[in-house]
């Protein structure tokens, strides 16, 4: 007997990987959203996050290359003998499907987080405008005060007597 056993247990393997990889996904993308839905969100602890989830993604980009190019050496064998695999089958047929619906669970919270990270900017630019504005009004208030002295007015002398 050749070597089909011991892949197809290093398929599985890789498939379970791939799935508490995406669960890892998962739960900080989770966390994200608590983030943004805090009064005030704490920045450095997402951007820490999507760090996490960078390399969570490169190992998962491996995963995948290793399972693709395993499953090249023996699909066609798991296909000619599909009953003699029919356990081990079934259940790398159960974990994709576990994958795929964490695979979504995620999309759907990156898209739900991608709409409260764009209305946390909305309301800082509104935050930083309504400065910068606030900011040139009393600027030029100050600017205003400053040239309502005359030069031959005392500062120390009331001049409405």
């Amino acid at each position: 007997m050749d070597n089909t056993g011991v892949y197809i247990s290093a398929l599985q393997e890789s498939l379970q990987k791939k799935l508490e990889v995406l669960d890892s996904l998962l739960k900080l993308t989770n966390e994200q959203r608590k983030i943004l839905s805090e009064q005030d969100p704490d920045m450095d602890r997402f951007s820490s996050i999507i760090d996490e989830k960078d390399k969570l993604l490169e190992t998962m980009e491996i995963l995948d290359r290793g399972f693709e190019s395993l499953f090249a050496k023996i699909g066609t064998t798991i296909k000619d003998n599909k009953y003699q695999y029919q356990q081990q089958i079934t259940e790398m047929q159960n974990l994709i499907r576990s994958i795929t619906d964490t695979g979504l669970q995620i999309e759907g919270q990156e898209h739900r987080n991608k709409t409260a990270f764009q209305n946390y900017l909305t309301g800082a630019r509104r935050e930083i405008r309504e400065y910068s504005t606030n900011h040139q009004m009393a600027n030029a208030y100050y600017q205003n005060m400053a040239n309502q002295h005359q030069s031959w007015q005392s500062y120390f002398v009331d001049q409405k007597k």
